[in-house]
Formats: C-alpha cells, structure tokens, sequence
C-alpha cells in the first residue's frame, strides 16, 4: 500500500510493517529476552517441541529500523509475530499479528493478521526473511539477530525531558530513514536550532511548532505529525489537498464532467468508482478516486480487492459489448491506497508484460545508502479488460498509490496519452513511527524510479506541453467546463486538440473554490 492522503489532518493507509502507532509500550532488551527465551522453554524451566519453524526467532529488517519476533505458543497455540520500531534513540512495542490458516511446511510463507483479517506473509529465502504486506507491491528482506539490539532506558512520562527527548527521536527518525530527494532535502542543520529552541522554551506549544515547521518545510504529503489535539503534514507549494474540496466542489467536479462527456456516470463503488460508455467515436470513461476502504473505513485489504475485481468485471464486460475503441482513464482525484490495487488495474489494460517501476528502501547500513533496488513488474491478466488507446488524466490531486498506478501505465503499449497537470509527487510508501508523549511521525521512506531510472518524488509524473490543461480551477467549475476531458476527446478521436468545447453549451455555475494551479 502506499498509503494514502491523510484526511482532515489525520494520518492513514500506513504500513502495519512500518511501525504504525498501535500502542506506545516501550521496549527493552529485558522484555525482547524474555520472548526469545520462551521459544525454547515452557515457562517452568522445561523444552517445549512445538513444531518448528525456518521462520522463528528474531529479525531485523534491512531499512526501515524494524524487529520481528516470530515464535510458537508455548501452550501449543497459534505462531505470533511481535514487531518493534528501532532507532538510535528508541526501542517501541507494537501489536502482535497470529499466524492464520495452515502453514505450507516448514519452508513455506507463512501468513499473519489480526481479527481474522490477513495482514502479511513472511518465508525464509537462504538466510533472510522476506516480507510482503497484503497491497503492497515491494518486499523487505530481514536478517536473523544473533544478539539483541540495544534498546536504551524508557522515556520520561511527562515534563521537560519528555519533550526534548520526542524532539529528539523525531529528529533520529528524519535522519535515519527520509532519502536525500533532488526536489526535497532535509535541512539536517535545524535538529540543533530546533533542540536550543526547545530547551529555551520548553513548552508542549513550543514543540508542536518545531515538528509542525519542519513537516511543512518539507512539503511531502507523506510526512507529517500527529498528536492527541491535532495533526499537521506537508503540502507541495503550489498545490492543492482534496482534504479542502467542499462537498459543493465534488459536486461540481462530477457534473463538469457528464456534462464534457455528454453522458451521465454510472457508479460501481459509490464515490469511488464510476463509468461511462457510449460516448461519441465509440469511447468508454472510467473514473477511480480511490485504491483502498472500499468497503468502507475498516474494510481488509482482500474485501477492498475482491471489491475492486468485481467492479473492473462490471466495467470491461460492458465496454467490450459497447466495443470501445479508445479509454479515458480519469485519476485526476484520486487519493491513493494500496499499490497492488494499481498493479491489478495495470494487468488488465495491457497485452504484453513490462516494468512498473523499481523502488528502494533508505538504509544508512548499506554502503550505497539505500537497499537494493527491487524491479515491480506488471503482466497481462486472464479477466476483462481494454487493451486500446488509452488517455490518461492527472493533476497535483492524483496522489501515492493513484501516482504509482500511473508511473506503471506509461510504460503499457499503446503508450497512454497523459493529460492535465502534474502529479502531487508522492510515491514512497509511509513509514510510521511512535514518539514519546502522545505524538506519532509518518515519513516518507523509499525511493520510486521509472523504467528509465528517473524519480519524481517531490516534483510529480510531467505532463508534456500539449497536453497541459487547467484542472478542476474555479473558472473551470464555474462555468461547467472540463477541458482536460476535451483534449482527450480530441486525441481518442484523432481530432485536432481543441476541437471538442471545453464547455456544455450554456453551462454556467457559482463560484465553489479558491482558485488552484491553474
């Protein structure tokens, strides 16, 4: 999953793996001891021979700053799996996830969730332990712990040394885990202006504002700080968060386009999937604003892709009878989730497998910085499907997993035709850390390449000139016009750009929103 736009502030899509805030219990190295020891004992002293398992013992995962402990019950029940969040500074106890289902023999995946829903799998591969969470796309290698890792004392509770100690781990964990982006640094120099400011000050008011400061200074939507009366995350400049759209604007949104498209949307997931079909020339629209919580807040990741199949079913079998010859794919409000929801819409718009993209994990153990690169591959699928011309909508409110979904259909054949503005800029999935006090940090932690080697983090998929058009502006809205609809018209249709009007005849409307990147 990549995680998808915090909304109203608030943090979410983020990795189970990566540490999501769960619980604030801090860890020792006491406590990690005493779980590696009831591996081998029943707890009276005696061996227990539960059966055993390549995966059990203890990981550390390259990148990313996480342990598992993966034992058998003692008392003969379900495998467990414990992770904690380690850093310099920190050592921080998550839930623990049950292995669910049988297990394949001793060397095959075994798979872990909580309250019956599947959350990830791990198998051994020679002397590592590799691991995939359900919707993601990547996988994070694990290497077996022959000692424990230093975990220092707990943090104080309340007060003045609580503070500089959040301040710090917040700061440990920037510099640990957030890549040295082209278009987005992390001034490392502000750690000890930031720790002088607090120690001056040292006030609760006083830190909000320095984490405030300097998730806003990175301006990464993927980044930001939460605490029990608020949140607060990044924004490139000049773009805009669908957070702020009004119900009128959404509204508004959905009649421009019927009315560009002269058709009527039908939906498949409310709100979150729509088409069209028999529009002029033979072509079919469909309309994704979202890769996760289809089913709802707390859906799984298997009801939210059963969910989706069955809406792409719906889509393609009826665009095949309506034989489409061209798709206008919309993702210009799309607000990302889990990439392998993407990956799955890629396979069926395509005949021939290529590369997706390639992506890295920040890793300061490695001598390059990074782990190494790991290539996502996208291949034709055996259901419905459109393997036509494709025109593909974007703008700075196609975000994560709505981007990444994209950067894999450039590289379809035909290759798609990609219209409006460019995208939010980010890819990385979320990797999500507890700070002492309440306060929880989510940062963006990889690093996601094209086929050709280039990345976009921080700047957004470019759209080529000819292409570029306003999208979603208020003298758009106003007036009923969806120009970015009207040049992929023209191109389906082979019809010189501009042909189609941008706007019904005689639409006008009221004014919805502040003007964005027009």
């Amino acid at each position: 999953m990549n995680g998808n736009v915090p909304e109203a502030g608030a943090p979410s899509g983020t990795r189970w793996f990566a540490g999501s805030a769960r619980t604030g219990l801090t860890w020792t190295a006491v406590a990690l001891a005493a779980m590696l020891m009831a591996c081998s004992s029943d707890g009276r002293g005696g061996p227990v021979r539960p059966r055993p398992s390549d995966v059990d013992g203890a990981w550390r995962s390259a990148g990313y700053g996480s342990v598992y402990v993966i034992r058998q019950n003692e008392h003969g029940g379900a495998r467990t799996l414990s992770a904690y969040e380690t850093s310099g500074t920190s050592c921080v106890g998550d839930d623990q996830l049950t292995a669910l289902g049988s297990e394949r023999g001793s060397s095959g995946a075994v798979t872990f969730g909580a309250d019956g829903d599947r959350e990830l799998t791990v198998r051994r591969q020679g002397d590592h332990l590799i691991v995939q969470e359900f919707g993601s796309v990547g996988h994070i290698r694990m290497n077996r712990l022959k000692a424990l890792p230093h975990c220092p004392s707990e943090t104080p509770g309340e007060g003045p040394a609580r503070r500089l100690k959040t301040l710090d781990q917040f700061w440990q964990n920037l510099s640990q885990h957030y890549p040295p982006y082209a278009h987005r640094r992390l001034a490392l120099g502000d750690r000890e202006r930031d720790y002088a400011t607090l120690k001056r000050d040292n006030t609760d008011r006083t830190l909000e504002a320095l984490l405030r400061g300097t998730v806003h200074k990175l301006g990464d939507m993927h980044t930001g700080i939460t605490w029990k009366d608020g949140s607060s995350y990044g924004l490139r400049p000049g773009t805009r968060d669908s957070a702020d759209l009004t119900d009128a604007d959404t509204a508004a949104v959905r009649s421009a386009i019927e009315g560009g498209l002269g058709a009527e949307l039908r939906p498949v997931i409310e709100e979150k999937l729509e088409y069209a079909t028999g529009l002029p020339g033979g072509m079919g629209y469909l309309r994704i604003t979202q890769l996760d919580e289809l089913g709802g807040e707390e859906s799984s990741y298997d009801d939210d892709l059963a969910r989706f199949k069955d809406a792409l079913d719906t889509v393609f079998i009826q665009g095949a009878r309506d034989h489409w010859r061209g798709l206008i794919l919309d993702l210009r409000l799309n607000d990302g989730g889990h990439d392998a929801l993407g990956q799955e819409l890629a396979s069926r718009l395509t005949r021939y497998p290529h590369v997706a993209f390639k992506k890295r994990a920040r890793d300061l153990n490695a001598p390059s910085g990074f782990t190494p690169y790991e290539t996502v591959n996208v291949g034709p699928g055996r259901s419905p499907g459109f393997h036509g011309r494709l025109a593909l909508l974007v703008s700075d409110l196609t975000v994560s997993a709505g981007e990444t979904t994209a950067m894999t259909l450039l590289n379809r054949s035909p290759a798609p035709a990609l219209i409006g503005r460019e995208t939010q800029g980010i890819f990385s999935d979320q990797l999500s850390r507890t700070l002492p006090g309440g306060f929880s940090l989510d940062l963006s932690n990889e690093d996601y390449r094209d086929s050709t080697g280039q990345s976009f983090e921080g700047r957004g998929l470019p759209v080529a000139a000819r292409f570029r058009t306003p999208v979603f502006t208020s003298a758009e809205l106003d007036n009923g016009c969806d120009s970015a609809l009207a040049k992929a018209l023209d191109h389906l249709r082979h019809r010189k750009l501009g042909a189609t009007p941008r706007c019904p005849s005689g639409s006008r409307g009221e004014r919805r929103s502040p003007d964005p990147a027009g």
